[in-house]
């Protein structure tokens, strides 16, 4: 148990660093133009900072899927919820790569989509999307049922997904339609992960 304790600290004190870093480059990017205008959005803004976009997707995915592995491993998971869970959340990869690649052109201030680009780049926009919100919230929900604290932040989570619904067919999309999302979804997973009311109860009773 001890060294189960030790482990568990020392990884949740990277994934607390690793979240903040994420969160911190996140909202950077998210400023580096106006936030609320839909050619601002990340991937659009990587037309112009493919470099610093790259980053982007690196540090957010390392982090949702950090994070969100974690907590199957701690909270003991079973199968099939487990494999499930783990393939939603690698299904973010291949469509990472695919929003990096394809994607929209920006000419005179209009977006422009080429072709197929639109509905290629927008599939996987939702497919990712769609797998981080069920990755962690399958997590959420099997951790409620040893820590009922989970059920705080599996209902933060439903909420931030009506929220982006609701904005997203009133308003449309912009680089704070995508940023405030990732804002919470990295807050709930440091709560999750980094905070004694949420540890698994094992590891409370060691003084986490």
């Amino acid at each position: 148990m001890k060294e189960k304790y030790l482990a568990f600290i020392r990884g949740r004190r990277f994934l607390g660093v690793l979240l903040a870093a994420a969160f911190a480059f996140v909202t950077g990017f998210a400023l580096m133009r106006n936030p609320l205008l839909e050619e601002n959005t990340a991937s659009l803004l990587g037309l112009r900072y493919p470099k610093m976009f790259f980053l982007w997707q690196l540090l957010v995915g390392l982090a949702y899927m950090y994070g969100t592995l974690a907590l199957y491993h701690a909270f003991d998971c079973p199968q099939p919820l487990r494999g499930v869970g783990k393939a939603l959340a690698w299904l973010g990869v291949p469509c990472q790569a695919v929003i990096y690649f394809v994607h929209g052109e920006i000419a005179g201030g209009t977006v422009t989509y080429p072709g197929a680009t639109k509905p290629i780049h927008w599939t996987a926009t939702i497919l990712l999307m769609a797998g981080i919100l069920l990755s962690v919230g399958i997590a959420f929900f099997h951790a409620r049922k040893q820590v009922r604290r989970f059920g705080v932040l599996l209902a933060a989570l439903s909420a931030v997904l009506a929220g982006m619904l609701l904005v997203f067919f009133t308003i449309g999309k912009s680089g704070l339609f995508e940023a405030v999302p990732l804002w919470v979804l990295f807050i709930l997973l440091f709560l999750a992960n980094c905070t004694k009311p949420f540890a698994p109860p094992e590891l409370q009773s060691q003084g986490f």
